[in-house]
C-alpha cells in the first residue's frame, strides 16, 4: 500500500477498504437473514434493549436501544444492518422478483384443474295422456372432472419470460446489495460528522479556557493599575463570545446524533454515544484511471442496471415470438352418475393441436412496440448511469486529493497559531504587548483550532464518498 509522496498525512478515517460482496446469485438473497439474526445476536448482546409504547401506534412497540459504552463505526453498521428498514424493504424486493420468476417458470408445466360438479337436470319427454303437456323426469347429477392443459411449444416466448424474471431476479439482487452499501454510507457520513461535532464542542472548550486565561490576567493588571477598563471589558466580551460559541456547538451535537439515528434506523437517545474515529496515516488510492474502471464494474447499482436492460432484451423477443400460434395438448377425464340410472357414464378426451390469435385488435402489436421503447429506455438509462459514475469518481478523487493538502496546511496553521498564542499570553503578561494583540492571536488560535477540525472532517469525509462510489465500503483492520 503506497503513501502519497511528501504529505505525511493523517486522517480520522479507518485505513482500509474492502470491496463489498458482489454477487448473491440466484439464492444470494437467503443468506442476508442469517446476517441479521447474528448482528441482533451481536446488538443484543452489548446493549440493553428497552420498549416503549408508540402515541401513534398503542398496539405496536418501538424499540429503543441504549449502551454502556460508545460504539466504534463497525458497531453502528452492524445495527444498521440489522435495523434500518430500506435492509428489510430491499430484502422484500427480492424475495418478490424471486417469486416473479418462479411465476414464469410455471408456463413450462402442465396445468392441471380437478373439480367437482353436482346438478338438478329436468328433462322433457313425449306428450301425456292428455295430449296437453310434456312428460318431465327430474334427476341429480354428480360427476367429478379433471383437465389437464399444456403448452408444448411456442417458438421460445416462454424461454425469453422466463430469462427476462431471471435477469429481473438478478437486477433485485444487486439492487438488494446496493441497498447495504446506501445504508453504510450514511452511517458512515453521519458518524463522522457527529465524530467532527464532538471535536468542535472540544476545541470550543478549549478556546473557552483560553478566554478564561486571558480574563484572569485582564483582571489582574486592572487590579494593579496597569491596564485600562477597556482591555478588561474586551477580555469579559471575548469570554462571553467563547461561552456562547460552546453552547452553540453542543446544539450542533444533538442534532448530528439525531441524524446517525435515522441512518441506523433506531430511535435517538441519549444512550447512542460514539467512540472519536483513529487517526491513522491514510493510505494512496489507485490511479484515477483504474478506479473508473473498477466503479463500472463493482458498483451494484451499475450491475441492476444492466441486468435491468438483460430483462427489456429477453422481453422483446418473448413479445416477438408471442405472435406466433402455440402448440397445446389436453386431456380431460370426467366420471358421471346419474340419480334412477344404472351404472356410470365414463367421459375421455385427449387432443393435440394449435393455438393462435390471427387478429387481437393490435393487442400484441402494441405490447412489442413498448417492449421496444422500454428496451431503449434501459439501455440509455445504463449510458446515462455510467457516465455518472465516472464524473463521480473523478469529482471525489481529486476532492480527496485536495482535502489531503488542505489538512497538511489546517495542521501547520494550528501549530503556528498555538505557539503565537502562547507567546502573546506570555507578552501580555510581562507588559510586552497589549491586549488587542493577545485576543487577536487567541482568535486566530480558535479559528485554527476549528479549521482543523472540519480538515479531518473534509478528509473523512471525501474518503467515504470516493470509496462509496467505487463500489466500496470502509473496513476494519
Amino acid at each position: 500500500m503506497k503513501n502519497w509522496s511528501g504529505t505525511g498525512v493523517v486522517c480520522a478515517v479507518v485505513a482500509k477498504i474492502f470491496t463489498f460482496p458482489m454477487f448473491l446469485g440466484l439464492g444470494g438473497c437467503s443468506s442476508f437473514e442469517k446476517a441479521v439474526q447474528e448482528n441482533e445476536q451481536r446488538v443484543h448482546h452489548m446493549s440493553k434493549i428497552n420498549t416503549i409504547p408508540t402515541s401513534l401506534e398503542p398496539s405496536s412497540r418501538e424499540t429503543v436501544i441504549s449502551f454502556d459504552h460508545k460504539l466504534d463505526l463497525y458497531e453502528l453498521l452492524d445495527l444498521a444492518f440489522a435495523h434500518n428498514p430500506e435492509t428489510k424493504v430491499a430484502w422484500c424486493q427480492s424475495a418478490l422478483a424471486s417469486a416473479q420468476k418462479t411465476k414464469a417458470d410455471s408456463a413450462f408445466y402442465p396445468h392441471v384443474t380437478a373439480s367437482l360438479n353436482a346438478a338438478r337436470a329436468e328433462q322433457l319427454g313425449a306428450l301425456a295422456s292428455d295430449k296437453k303437456h310434456l312428460t318431465t323426469s327430474v334427476s341429480n347429477v354428480i360427476y367429478p372432472q379433471v383437465e389437464i392443459n399444456y403448452s408444448l411449444f411456442k417458438f421460445g416466448a416462454h424461454r425469453e419470460s422466463s430469462r427476462a424474471a431471471l435477469s429481473a431476479l438478478k437486477a433485485a439482487n444487486f439492487q438488494f446489495n446496493q441497498a447495504l452499501q446506501d445504508v453504510a454510507y450514511r452511517v458512515e457520513l453521519a458518524y463522522f460528522f457527529l465524530d467532527s461535532a464532538l471535536a468542535i464542542v472540544k476545541a470550543n472548550k478549549q478556546n473557552l479556557e483560553d478566554a478564561k486565561v486571558a480574563l484572569d490576567a485582564a483582571q489582574n493588571r486592572h487590579q494593579s493599575g496597569l491596564a485600562n477598563r477597556q482591555d478588561l471589558l474586551k477580555a469579559q466580551a471575548a469570554h462571553s463570545a467563547a461561552e456562547f460559541e460552546l453552547e452553540n456547538s453542543r446544539s450542533a451535537v444533538e442534532s448530528a446524533r439525531a441524524h446517525l439515528a435515522v441512518a441506523i434506523g433506531v430511535r435517538v437517545s441519549n444512550g447512542l454515544r460514539i467512540m472519536a474515529s483513529d487517526t491513522q496515516t491514510i493510505p494512496d488510492v489507485d490511479e484515477l484511471e483504474n478506479l473508473i474502471e473498477q466503479s463500472l464494474v463493482m458498483r451494484q447499482d451499475m450491475q441492476a442496471k444492466g441486468e435491468l436492460l438483460a430483462a427489456k432484451q429477453h422481453n422483446l423477443e418473448a413479445k416477438k415470438y408471442d405472435q406466433y400460434p402455440e402448440l397445446v395438448a389436453g386431456l380431460k377425464a370426467s366420471r358421471k352418475k346419474i340419480q334412477d340410472t344404472p351404472g356410470m357414464y365414463n367421459n375421455f378426451e385427449a387432443y393435440l393441436g394449435l393455438r393462435w390469435d390471427i387478429f387481437d385488435g393490435h393487442l400484441k402489436m402494441a405490447e412489442r412496440l413498448m417492449a421496444r421503447e422500454e428496451l431503449e429506455i434501459a439501455r440509455q438509462q445504463l449510458k446515462a448511469k455510467a457516465l455518472g459514475v465516472v464524473g463521480e469518481v473523478w469529482e471525489h478523487f481529486y476532492t480527496l486529493k485536495s482535502a489531503i493538502q488542505k489538512l497538511n496546511s489546517a495542521q501547520n496553521s494550528e501549530r503556528c497559531a498555538w505557539e503565537s498564542a502562547n507567546y502573546a499570553q506570555e507578552a501580555y503578561t510581562n507588559g510586552l504587548c497589549s491586549f488587542t494583540d493577545l485576543l487577536t492571536s487567541q482568535n486566530a488560535l480558535s479559528v485554527a483550532r476549528k479549521q482543523l477540525v472540519c480538515a479531518q472532517n473534509d478528509l473523512s469525509v471525501s474518503w467515504v464518498r470516493l470509496a462509496y462510489c467505487t463500489g466500496k465500503i470502509l473496513e476494519k483492520q
